[in-house]
């Protein structure tokens, strides 16, 4: 069985973490998998919208701490390796990505989370940073997280690793939906606000933010080469000529036409 589903459907891949026996617990196969799928959609010009979630009752709970070595140095480099790739891949990922938080999360299933978007949670789904109660530290996944929700709070999550209610985490979700049906409602809703978004200009805005958020010396140059590239892009071009002929842009009509 594989451990990542994956379905496209009208411009939108949904990738589906697939171990609902194991909490959708991450393994070397599973993220080997997820990264795959994350290269071969990221150049599709037909996929223009990324949706992460969990089979069953789940979305994530972390690494799958059966699969990992306390000895062996060359499997826990490779599991850093591994894990770093993934996330970083999801974080910086050229198209907007979805996380349809369909149940908790926990450890690295926060740190998945973090990597998104746009954040759509059940509001029975909880999170948290419980690595500490097995003598671990959520290493890899701190990167995403301080810096989102701030020093005081990270230590306060990371410290304690108490479960945190959807609704005490609002601030760094996009909604939080009463029922599956109410999900996909919400899910849908973003992905067609997206898809009438120009593809181009959400890779540069996504950058830009990262930038900026980074505290980067080299943001006041990013900001002006990215207005720039802007100008001159046929997106662009696509776009005010839209607007000047008072229609709506039709961003797959022009992309099956470069």
């Amino acid at each position: 069985m594989p451990q990542i589903l994956l379905k496209i459907q009208d411009h939108v891949a949904t990738l589906t973490l697939n171990r609902p026996n194991k909490g959708n617990a991450l393994t070397a196969v599973m993220i080997d998998q997820l990264q795959s799928y994350l290269d071969q959609l990221k150049n599709n010009v037909n996929i223009r919208v990324i949706v992460l979630t969990g089979a069953g009752k789940y979305f994530c709970s972390g690494l799958d701490l059966s699969t990992t070595s306390l000895t062996d140095k060359k499997i826990q480099e490779d599991t850093f390796d591994q894990g770093i790739q993934v996330f970083d891949t999801l974080y910086h990922y050229p198209k907007p990505v979805i996380a349809r938080i369909n149940g908790p999360c926990l450890g690295g299933g926060v740190g998945l989370v973090f990597t998104t978007d746009i954040r759509i949670a059940h509001q029975n789904a909880y999170f948290a940073l419980s690595e500490v109660k097995r003598g671990l530290v959520p290493a890899i996944i701190s990167q995403y997280i301080v810096p989102e929700l701030g020093p005081h709070k990270a230590k306060e999550y990371m410290l304690t690793g108490r479960r945190v209610s959807a609704s005490e985490l609002h601030g760094a979700l996009s909604a939080t939906v009463s029922s599956e049906a109410d999900l996909d409602t919400k899910v849908n809703h973003y992905t067609d606000l997206l898809l009438e978004s120009a593809p181009g200009a959400m890779s540069s805005i996504k950058r830009l933010v990262h930038v900026i958020g980074e505290n980067d010396p080299q943001k006041a140059k990013h900001v002006k080469d990215t207005f720039l590239q802007m100008m001159k892009s046929k997106e662009a071009a696509y776009g005010i000529q839209s607007f000047m002929n008072e229609k709506k842009p039709d961003w797959s009509t022009l992309y099956s036409k470069l």
